[in-house]
């Protein structure tokens, strides 16, 4: 029994400079997807971030998309990114779900009024019970929910 060596083209050095991918992810199981943010999201990562949440959530097939924020700011723009894959997440019929980690993230989501539409939950295990047996919300998000400190 030979073995199949498979040789990968080399990368060009140029692309080694763009990280190719922003948000670590996994799966608790088949429907369920964790998407983790490490970072803050600012208005210069603001594309790239929801770039990439839109690959990952429209790609996945999960019908629970969780985002376990693991930074302690979270800024107007990371809210109104997390907003938009939101609908991303609900047109492909997955509920998302939001694990803010720390108190004065969960107090920003509180803030701007998305709290209990995002499904923010504290831990991971709560955004599971959360999200567990929800069904996307219909209803579009308003003027307000969509345009956070904009």
């Amino acid at each position: 029994m030979g073995m199949t060596v498979v040789r990968e083209r080399p990368v060009p050095q140029a692309c080694l400079l763009e990280p190719t991918l922003l948000f670590p992810y996994y799966r608790l199981d088949v429907d369920r997807l964790v998407i983790e943010v490490h970072d803050v999201i600012d208005f210069g990562e603001q594309d790239a971030a929801e770039s990439e949440l839109r690959a990952l959530i429209s790609g996945s097939g999960a019908r629970t998309v969780i985002v376990d924020v693991h930074t302690p700011l979270v800024t107007a723009v990371a809210v109104n990114v997390l907003l938009r894959v939101r609908q991303v997440a609900r047109h492909g019929g997955a509920v998302l779900a939001v694990v803010a980690r720390r108190p004065l993230a969960r107090k920003v989501f509180r803030i701007a009024g998305v709290y209990r539409f995002l499904l923010v939950t504290a831990t991971l295990s709560g955004a599971v019970a959360c999200a567990r047996g929800c069904r996307p919300v219909s209803r579009q998000p308003s003027r307000r929910d969509q345009d956070v400190g904009g």
